[in-house]
């Protein structure tokens, strides 16, 4: 009975994900930029949940994902990869031909309520549509900007720019898509995508959001390489990461024009099945691929000095286990958690942000924390506030 009981509390601990991640980016002060972060990332999200048909299929070949969407959230992944497609009557998310059981327009508004219960987080989506599962041809723009456009929704997605920061971005979705599904995004588009290995494209991509003045274009660095079964093709996957975070945490900003976004995937697959003369990936080949690249992210972080990953998109997130195989994903989501607290100052406990010239008319007594009053907020500086109720609070300004 202590045996069962152990083996029970065990495969708990390795499903659920743990406190960490729960509004972790309210540590973040406000006027960080988002391209500096470290944000674990879920590749192929909804594959967690289940499929709608061919489920059997779906847990053999396509499956990339233990946890839920609210699991996933749950663990502190805040960015999501998400692959549309069109039905009759809704977008379903796929991956590839596999239909899971989420539909598009539900997750988003899942996601949505996540923010208004946590308003101190916000999400990155990753947008690919999986043409594969169109059973309505030729309707996926359309389809998409009515979605987007939605009243319950629209007002939760930002406009990419390339300097937004921390406190731009609360409460907000940015959605970026790699298919271009309207002459201006809602969110951003990706341009010259690479999922090969070779620096010099990989360096040169380009996020572009709705507008025509520099700060609406950012670089780009991507690094996407994905079928990891060929001879040597692991080792190349491992190095390729290795070098995207190498060059992501020492490259220094400072300012707008030194912008680099970094999407690094540490996903892929590196066992196949032929099928009907077709190599097909396996949901094992995810899990082989999880446990070398996982572990080699994780190596670097504890090897190198901290500094920003950028956007960290893996297979089973938040799970240590998966089917027999130590995949390490609440390890690594936990991991990047904490990297960005290495080199960002977080906010104190109880410190309240605001920004220069923010404080509400009933608050205008401020003192600094020697206890001298203070006739204006100085951009850097904690500050005591006292409120015409007589209450008092700290601020910190940006």
């Amino acid at each position: 009975m202590k045996q069962i009981l152990f083996l029970t509390l065990t495969m708990l601990l390795m499903v659920v994900p743990s406190a960490k991640g729960m509004n972790w980016m309210e540590r973040l002060p406000d006027d960080t930029f988002v391209s500096v972060l470290s944000i674990p990332g879920a590749h192929d999200a909804a594959t967690g949940s289940g499929w709608s048909s061919m489920g059997i299929l779906g847990n053999r070949y396509a499956k990339t994902q233990e946890l839920t969407i609210g699991e996933l959230w749950t663990a502190g992944v805040r960015a999501f990869d998400f692959r549309p497609c069109v039905y009759p009557d809704f977008m379903n998310i796929n991956h590839g031909i596999m239909p899971t059981n989420l539909h598009f327009e539900d997750v988003l508004c899942q996601l949505r309520d996540s923010l208004v219960a946590n308003p101190s987080e916000f999400v990155i989506i990753h947008l690919l549509h999986a043409t594969e599962g169109d059973q309505v041809e030729n309707v996926y723009n359309n389809r998409l900007l009515e979605v987007l456009g939605r009243d319950d929704l629209k007002d939760y997605f930002i406009n990419f720019r390339r300097n937004l920061t921390v406190g731009n971005m609360r409460g907000k979705i940015l959605l970026l898509s790699r298919d271009k599904y309207a002459s201006k995004p809602i969110g951003g588009f990706f341009q010259d995508w690479v999922g090969y290995v070779d620096w010099a494209r990989q360096s040169a991509a380009k996020i572009v959001g709705n507008g025509t003045t520099s700060n609406f274009t950012a670089t780009l660095w991507v690094q996407d390489f994905s079928d990891t079964h060929g001879d040597g093709a692991l080792d190349l996957k491992v190095e390729a990461i290795n070098k995207m975070l190498t060059e992501s945490t020492t490259h220094k900003t400072r300012y707008a024009s030194q912008v680099r976004w970094v999407f690094n995937f540490a996903s892929g697959y590196s066992k196949v099945e032929s099928l009907l003369g077709n190599e097909i990936s396996l949901a094992d080949g995810y899990r082989d691929n999880a446990v070398r690249t996982h572990a080699a992210i994780l190596d670097f972080l504890q090897t190198h000095d901290a500094g920003p990953t950028g956007v960290i998109l893996m297979d089973f997130s938040g799970v240590d286990a998966s089917n027999g195989y130590a995949v390490k994903g609440l390890e690594l989501v936990n991991a990047l958690i904490d990297n960005n607290f290495q080199y960002i100052d977080p906010v104190p406990t109880g410190i309240h942000q605001v920004s220069n010239g923010k404080v509400e008319k009933n608050q205008e007594v401020v003192y600094d924390l020697q206890g001298r009053r203070q006739k204006t907020l100085r951009h850097g500086t904690i500050n005591v506030v006292r409120k015409g109720d007589g209450t008092i609070k700290k601020v910190l300004v940006n």
